[in-house]
């Protein structure tokens, strides 16, 4: 896939800035990144951010789910951040910031489904086996 870094992402329909970190193109696979946004954050942070872009494309579709579906999304990227061995709370930083600019009803019970996967991937409920 590749990844296409502007220092800003506009809105292809009517050209203004978008407050989004990163997207990416459904049709494409091609994400597009926001140095303005990427800056600020930590090598961990901004692969979050990349990871989840991933997961939309290339994860979802695999799972059943819809590329659109950010909950997917969110956990699919968790899962393969974590597993690299990357901080939670680089985590959870990046996804509260991002939806700080964002505070939804959504964004809030997809911040809540991410503090509990993160726990029960902590406690490695899934990798235990019955």
């Amino acid at each position: 896939f590749a990844i296409k870094y502007f220092d800003i992402i506009k809105d292809y329909m009517t050209g203004q800035t978008l407050s989004t970190p990163a997207r990416i193109g459904h049709s494409s696979g091609i994400i597009e990144a926001s140095a303005v946004k990427f800056k600020p954050y930590t090598f961990a942070m901004r692969m979050m951010i990349l990871l989840h872009e991933f997961s939309h494309k290339y994860r979802n579709p695999k799972m059943g789910l819809p590329i659109n579906n950010e909950i997917g999304a969110d956990i699919n990227a968790l899962y393969i951040y974590l597993g690299l061995g990357f901080s939670k709370v680089d985590a959870i930083y990046v996804y509260a910031n991002v939806f700080l600019k964002a505070q939804t009803q959504g964004n809030i019970n997809r911040m809540r489904k991410i503090m509990d996967y993160i726990q029960r991937f902590e406690h490695e409920e899934f990798a235990k086996r019955d």
